[in-house]
C-alpha cells in the first residue's frame, strides 16, 4: 500500500494560518463581534485539505494487487492555492474546449473607485447591476458598428471573471472580460459567419465616460452611498475590507515596504487603448489572434486565478509575513511585510459572500440564447458521441494530473487504471491505517488565541479578569 499526497503543512503559508487565525477571530469575538459563519469555515477547511488524518480515498490495483491513498481536498475558492489552481485550470480546459470560438479575442479590464469597490465587495445585487451595464456599453460598440456596416443580425459574445483581489492581497473588486473581438452574423446562406471589430483610442476613451455615467446614476439611485449601518458586525468587517481596499493596515497605517529606493512621483494612467476617468478605467489592450489558441488558454488561465500563491508567502525569522510582489512597484518596493495577524486580516478581506458565482456568461455565450449551441460548436475541443452522460466539468484525477503531475487513477508501478474501493472518513480508521502505513496520524491542532495580557503575571491571576468562552 502507497500514499500519493502532498503535505501542506510544511509551507510557510500554512503555519501562518493555523497558528494565527483564532487569534483574529478570538479579539473580535472578545469585543463582541462575531463574523459570518463562512469566514471562518472556510480557514478550517482549508487547514483539513490534503490532510490524510482528516479523510482519504482508497484506491485499488488489479495489476500489482496494490493499494492507494489519496487525501481529500477541500475545493475552496479564495484562500486554499492548490485548489484555486486546479480550479483555474479547470476553468481554462471548459472554456476552450467547450465555450470560446476560433475566432480573435479581446480581454477588457475594468476598475472602478474605492468607494465603488467597497460597496460591491458586499452587495451583490448592486454587483450584478454594475456587471450588465458594462456588459451593455461594450456589446453595443460592437453591435452599433456592426450595424454601420449592414451586417444582419449581429451577436456578441463574452465572458466575465468577477476578481476581489489585487496584487497584494488587497480587497479591488474588478472585471475581466473576455470579448469575442467583433460579431457573428447571418449571411445570404442564412449561416453565422465572423467579423472582426477592433476598436480605437477614442472608442476606448468614449466607452469609459458611458460607463462611469451610467453606474454613478446606478448607484445614485439605489441610494447606498448614503446608507450608514449601525450593526457591530458589518462595521467591523466594514473596517476591515476598507482597510485592504486601500492597501492599508492596521489605523490605515502603509505595510511595511521591503525594497523601496525613493518616493515615485505621480503619473497620469494613459496607454494604449485604455483610458481612465476619475477612478474609472478601461483597459483592452491585449488581444490574442484566433490561431493563437496556446496563448488564449494562458490568458484564460490568468483571468480565473486564485488570489493567494504559496511561493510568494514567507515567513521572517522574527515573525513577519512577507509577501511577494508579482510586479514590483515603481519605487522598487519588492515586497510588502505584515504582522501574521494583519495578512489574516487581508484574506479575511478578499473571502466572497456565499452562492456568489464569479464567472458569468454574456451574450451569444449565455445559457439560453437560441444560437449558443452553432457558435459554441466551433470551438477547439475534441466532439466525440458517446452513450454515457456528459461529464460537467473535467474530472478532479485529471486536473490533479495536469497541475500537479500526480495521476491518482494509474498505478505508478504496473500503470494499471486505479478502482475506487473505498473512502475512509471515520478518523479511527484512518488513524489504524496511517499508523500502519508509518504516516503521520495526527489530526489538525489548531492553535489556540493567547490570553489578554494581564495573564502574562501568573501572580495576578484573577478568574474574573477574562472570559474563559472567549479565550479558549
Amino acid at each position: 500500500m502507497e500514499a500519493s499526497y502532498r503535505d501542506p503543512t510544511k509551507s510557510d503559508y500554512y503555519s501562518i494560518l493555523i497558528k494565527n487565525y483564532q487569534q483574529v477571530f478570538s479579539e473580535k469575538e472578545s469585543a463582541g463581534v462575531s463574523f459570518p459563519y463562512h469566514l471562518k469555515k472556510e480557514f478550517r477547511r482549508f487547514l483539513s485539505c490534503g490532510v490524510m488524518a482528516e479523510g482519504f480515498a482508497r484506491f485499488h490495483c488489479s495489476g500489482c494487487r496494490r493499494d492507494k491513498l489519496v487525501a481529500f481536498s477541500c475545493k475552496g475558492r479564495s484562500i486554499c492555492p492548490s485548489c484555486s489552481g486546479r480550479r483555474m485550470n479547470d476553468t481554462a480546459i471548459h472554456l476552450m474546449d467547450e465555450v470560446i470560438p476560433e475566432v480573435p479575442v479581446r480581454q477588457w479590464v475594468l476598475s472602478m473607485p474605492y468607494s465603488h469597490r467597497f460597496i460591491l465587495s458586499s452587495n451583490n445585487d448592486l454587483l450584478r447591476k454594475t456587471l450588465a451595464i458594462y456588459h451593455r456599453v461594450i456589446s453595443s460598440f460592437y453591435t452599433n458598428t456592426a450595424k454601420k456596416l449592414n451586417l444582419n443580425c449581429p451577436k456578441v459574445g463574452s465572458i466575465c471573471v468577477i476578481q476581489r483581489f489585487g496584487g497584494s492581497i488587497n480587497l479591488n473588486v474588478h472585471f475581466h472580460s473576455l470579448f469575442m473581438d467583433g460579431v457573428y452574423f447571418e449571411n445570404s446562406l442564412g449561416e453565422q459567419v465572423f467579423k472582426e471589430i477592433i476598436p480605437t483610442d477614442e472608442d476606448i476613451h468614449r466607452l469609459v465616460h458611458k460607463i462611469k455615467t451610467r453606474v454613478d446614476r446606478c448607484f445614485k439611485r439605489s441610494g447606498v452611498l448614503e446608507e450608514d449601518s449601525n450593526e457591530k458586525e458589518e462595521l467591523q468587517l466594514s473596517l476591515i475590507k476598507s482597510e485592504s481596499i486601500q492597501n492599508r493596515v492596521d489605523a490605515f497605517n502603509k505595510p511595511g515596504l521591503i525594497g523601496k529606493l525613493y518616493d515615485a512621483p505621480y503619473e497620469e494612467f494613459e496607454g494604449r487603448k485604455c483610458s481612465y476617468v476619475e477612478g474609472f478605467s478601461l483597459h483592452a489592450n491585449v488581444k490574442i489572434l484566433a490561431h493563437q489558441r496556446s496563448s488564449l488558454e494562458r490568458l484564460c488561465r490568468y483571468v480565473a486565478r486564485g488570489p493567494v500563491a504559496m511561493s510568494r508567502v514567507s515567513l521572517s525569522r522574527d515573525g513577519y509575513v512577507y509577501l511577494k510582489l508579482k510586479n514590483p512597484y515603481r519605487d522598487g518596493t519588492s515586497h510588502l511585510e505584515f504582522t501574521p495577524e494583519q495578512f489574516i486580516k487581508r484574506l479575511i478581506s478578499i473571502i466572497p459572500p456565499r452562492r456568489q458565482n464569479f464567472i458569468r456568461y454574456f451574450g451569444v455565450f449565455g445559457a439560453r440564447h437560441r444560437n449558443r449551441k452553432e457558435i459554441t460548436s466551433k470551438a477547439t475541443g475534441v466532439k466525440v458521441k458517446k452513450k454515457t452522460k456528459k461529464l460537467y466539468r473535467t474530472p478532479w484525477a485529471d486536473l490533479l494530473r495536469r497541475v500537479y503531475s500526480v495521476d491518482v487513477s494509474s498505478c505508478s508501478r504496473c500503470g494499471y487504471k486505479l478502482e475506487l474501493i473505498a473512502t475512509i472518513t471515520n478518523l479511527r480508521v484512518c488513524k489504524k491505517i496511517l499508523d500502519h502505513l508509518r504516516i503521520d496520524s495526527d489530526l489538525v491542532d489548531e492553535y489556540s488565541p493567547r490570553g489578554p495580557p494581564e495573564l502574562d503575571d501568573s501572580s495576578n491571576f484573577e478568574e474574573s479578569f477574562y472570559n474563559q468562552e472567549h479565550c479558549w
